[in-house]
């Protein structure tokens, strides 16, 4: 059996109204609601922390898409020429 800790969570009253109406209607306890919701911030953070460390990884080894061809490519969107998305380049 998983090992589990229990942590007490003060909520505002609505969003604690919400969380019991979620679990009603999931027929699940509002814990189990609760852990959901940490579980998927939690993985969420560790995806964008990682995806941040990523590109500071990037840029410090100079894998870097120049201003200029990004603003090109944006302003192409929705056009008869719409340009592919720009390559990193090496500095």
């Amino acid at each position: 059996m998983t090992k589990t800790m229990p942590v007490a969570v003060n909520l505002e009253p609505e969003l604690s109204d919400q969380v019991i109406a979620v679990a009603a209607a999931l027929d699940r306890p509002a814990a189990w609601v609760v852990e959901q919701a940490v579980k998927d911030f939690v993985a969420l953070q560790e995806w964008q922390l990682a995806a941040i460390d990523e590109g500071i990884r990037a840029a410090d080894a100079g894998e870097v898409v120049a201003h200029e061809d990004v603003v090109a490519w944006v302003r192409s969107w929705g056009t008869s020429h719409e340009l592919p998305m720009p390559a990193p380049k090496s500095d």
